[in-house]
C-alpha cells in the first residue's frame, strides 16, 4: 500500500541540530486537494543520533497548523477531505512542552509532557506510518488511533487504553479509510499495547535522557513548510 510516506535511510549529513526548528508533518490524499499536508508542528531535535532514536520537544507557543474547516466527524473532531479548503488554521502549541519520541522503522511515536520540572499526565502512544527524514523535519502519516498509558509503569496504576477508535471505525464507514489501511493502524495498536503492557522499550528507557531544557525558545515551522517532495 502506498501511504504517502515513503523509508529512506538517513545519512549522518542530515542529523538535525538541536537548536534549529523542524517541522513533523501528517501528509496524506485529501480528495481532490490530492497529498497534502493536514497538519504541521513546529519543535527541535533534541536527540537525533547513530541509534536511530530521535526525540522531538515541541515548547508552548510553537507553530501548529491543521487543516482549516468545520469538523464533522465524532464530537466535531475531524474535518473531511471534502469539507477542508485548502488552507491551514494558524495556531500554537498550548500545555506544557510535549516530547516525541520516535525509533527507526516503528509505526508509532511515543509521547509524554514536561513541565520544566517532572514528567506530567499520560503516556501518548501515537499510530503512524514510520517517520521520513527531509530537508526540515520529519514525514509521516497519522492513523487515527491512538494508545494512551495512565499511571507508574511497574505498578498496579499502570493501565492501558485505546483512544478514538470511534473516529477510525467513522472514516473507514464513509470510505476515508481503506479497511487495509484501519487494519494496519489496529495491528500496529496490539504491538504497541502489548509494549506498554510488558513494559519494553521506550516504556523501559530513561527518558532523563530526554528532559527538554526549560530554557528552549517557541519553535518556528520552516519556510516552505506545505511544500512536498
Amino acid at each position: 500500500m502506498d501511504d504517502g510516506v515513503h523509508d529512506s535511510p538517513p545519512h549522518d549529513e542530515s542529523r538535525f541540530k538541536p537548536d534549529r526548528s523542524i517541522a513533523l508533518r501528517s501528509i496524506r490524499e485529501y480528495g481532490r486537494h490530492g497529498r497534502a499536508v493536514g497538519f504541521a508542528v513546529a519543535g527541535f531535535a533534541i536527540a537525533d543520533g547513530d541509534d536511530g532514536v530521535i526525540a522531538v520537544a515541541t515548547p508552548p507557543g510553537s507553530d501548529l497548523r491543521t487543516r482549516a474547516g468545520e469538523g464533522s466527524g465524532p464530537n466535531g473532531r475531524l474535518v473531511l477531505p471534502d469539507d477542508w479548503d485548502g488552507t491551514h488554521a494558524e495556531l500554537a502549541w498550548h500545555g506544557p512542552t510535549v516530547v516525541r519520541v520516535y525509533r527507526e522503522g516503528d509505526e508509532w511515536s511515543v509521547w509524554r509532557w514536561h513541565d520544566g520540572d517532572t514528567w506530567v499526565g499520560d503516556w501518548y502512544g501515537n499510530l503512524e506510518s514510520p517517520w521520513r527524514r527531509t530537508a526540515i523535519g520529519f514525514d509521516t502519516q497519522d492513523w487515527v488511533l491512538d494508545v494512551v498509558c495512565s499511571g507508574t509503569p511497574g505498578t498496579d496504576s499502570w493501565t492501558v487504553r485505546y483512544k478514538d477508535e470511534d473516529e477510525l471505525e467513522w472514516l473507514v464507514r464513509l470510505g476515508t479509510f481503506a479497511p487495509a489501511e484501519a487494519e494496519r493502524a489496529r495491528d500496529a495498536g496490539e504491538r504497541l499495547t502489548a509494549r506498554a503492557k510488558s513494559l519494553e522499550w521506550p516504556f523501559d528507557a530513561d527518558w532523563d535522557a530526554w528532559v527538554p531544557s526549560r530554557y528552549l525558545p517557541t519553535a518556528t515551522l520552516p519556510a516552505g513548510w506545505t511544500d512536498l517532495d
